[in-house]
């Protein structure tokens, strides 16, 4: 007899996608805060992680998308797309979380880390809707063909 798992429900499986989610972009909007406030030492050190991030990131999304029938030029560039933001979204977590720990007293401010929260949360809301309604935008349907 199979032990249930807790991520078989969709429920569960959705708030765990969406609080890793918004965590990751308010990691993201913490390192917009670190640029923004001059940067942290030893980014350079730290860029070869962010780009191995969007290598792995390419191959993985190149596996999944590649399909025999598709449009070989429209998948490189979903792909290439793709490889761009998780480089941005992974180098921006990480400066996040090093000026996180380096600068507490900066971050740690009750309202300024529930305003970043929200946007988040509200990023993770725009980025489901946009992955739901991905092919709207490369096909140029806007699904309001059938309603007359």
């Amino acid at each position: 007899m199979r032990t249930p798992n807790w991520l078989d429900d969709p429920v569960h499986r959705a708030a765990v996608s969406v609080a890793a989610s918004t965590v990751l972009l308010t990691l993201a909007m913490v390192g917009i805060l670190s640029f923004s406030n001059g940067g942290n030492a030893g980014v350079g050190g730290r860029l070869p992680a962010y780009v191995f991030a969007a290598a792995l990131a390419f191959v993985v999304t190149l596996f999944v998308l590649d399909d025999p029938a598709a449009d070989g030029v429209q998948i490189i560039v979903a792909v290439a797309g793709i490889s761009l933001g998780v480089f941005g979204l992974v180098a921006l977590a990480g400066e996040g979380v090093v000026y996180a720990v380096e600068h507490p007293g900066d971050v740690f401010v009750p309202q300024l880390l529930l305003y970043i929260a929200a946007a988040g949360l509200v990023c993770t809301g725009v980025g489901v809707w946009g992955l739901r309604h991905w092919r709207e935008f490369t096909t140029g349907a806007t699904g309001q063909e059938d309603v007359e």
